[in-house]
């Protein structure tokens, strides 16, 4: 009888022992999402053990809510169960802006002007974002650029790290002749990390994105009668962000290279299109941060002419841009 109390005694100490560290995901206020087990804590700071990273500390300013993961048993076949405590339960948003002043580098030197702005919100198994730039650019007085882009679109999660996106990118030129450029893309992406320190996805894309001509572009030769052209195409997108350890600075790298499948005009043979923009935050604040990137934008074209071979009518941006911005 006493071995046996004995044996029991043993029993629930292990799994006392086995419970009191906490397995939880801690959702933070700027929309980050951090999972691992809680070590210590007490009444400013959550000290959570990350399986990539080792332990962390996380300012409960900080926090929005926390997902408790606990066991519970059953007698008596001794069975766990997984069971979450939800301590909040509410979308989470994050929102950025930015005002940018900088130098293209190009076939002459201009000055640029700008406004960026972006929201996110992850709620259950929804991400729905939302992206806007404006661009103004002048050289020797005389306006260089002037255009807008708005980019729309909505993730929706089938495991904790895969997803469907669908999205919009429309985009207005009131110089160029090819004024107006709509979009319409939709694929599979992987999330391999969505932290408060590291940000990685991939997506794949398909699409279809319609070209409008002015009038008086004079591409009569090209286009015939038409005012609009569309390209049928596959995409891939990054999304690459991380935070350097124990500092205020904070790489990054996001866009997509666009490679066409069909070609609509004889003359014209549409290569490949590349955006880019890579660079560095530096967090004043919390919120407050001051930014520096290189923005590539780079539309590879053929001018295919009997008689005449290497005629390009590449289109090739290269931006060097400060600005200063918030997050929240």
């Amino acid at each position: 009888m006493a071995k046996t109390l004995m044996l029991v005694a043993l029993f629930c100490c292990f799994f006392s022992d086995a419970s009191s560290e906490q397995h939880v995901v801690v959702w933070m206020k700027n929309g980050d999402r951090l999972t691992g087990a809680i070590t210590q804590q007490d009444k400013d700071i959550v000290f959570l053990n990350l399986p990539y990273s080792g332990q962390v500390q996380l300012p409960r300013t900080q926090i929005d809510r926390i997902e408790q993961q606990k066991l519970l048993t059953a007698v008596p076949e001794l069975t766990a169960e997984p069971h979450s405590a939800v301590v909040q339960n509410q979308p989470i948003r994050h929102y950025s802006v930015d005002l940018t002043a900088g130098k293209k580098r190009s076939s002459s030197s201009t000055d640029n002007v700008g406004f960026k702005g972006s929201f996110e919100q992850r709620d259950n198994n929804l991400r729905l974002t939302f992206d806007g730039k404006y661009d103004y650019e002048t050289s020797s007085s005389l306006k260089k650029t002037h255009k807008y882009l708005l980019n729309p679109g909505a993730d929706y999660f089938f495991q904790p790290q895969l997803f469907w996106r669908n999205k919009v990118d429309y985009a207005q030129d009131f110089l160029a002749s090819d004024y107006r450029n709509i979009d319409l893309s939709s694929g599979l992406g992987y999330s391999f990390y969505d932290t408060a320190e590291l940000r990685v996805e991939l997506i794949a894309l398909a699409g279809l994105k319609r070209t409008h001509f002015k009038e008086t572009a004079g591409l009569e030769l090209f286009l015939g009668d038409r005012q609009q052209l569309d390209f049928r195409h596959i995409q891939l997108e990054w999304d690459l962000r991380y935070l350097w350890p124990a500092s205020r600075f904070e790489v990054f790298s996001e866009g997509s290279y666009l490679k066409p499948v069909n070609q609509p005009v004889q003359y014209i043979e549409f290569r490949q299109e590349i955006n880019l923009s890579s660079g560095v935050h530096y967090y004043l604040t919390e919120q407050i941060r001051l930014s520096f990137s290189v923005d590539l934008d780079w539309s590879k074209i053929d001018v295919v002419l009997p008689g005449y071979q290497g005629l390009s009518a590449d289109s090739r941006d290269l931006h060097q841009k400060l600005s200063l911005g918030a997050r929240f």
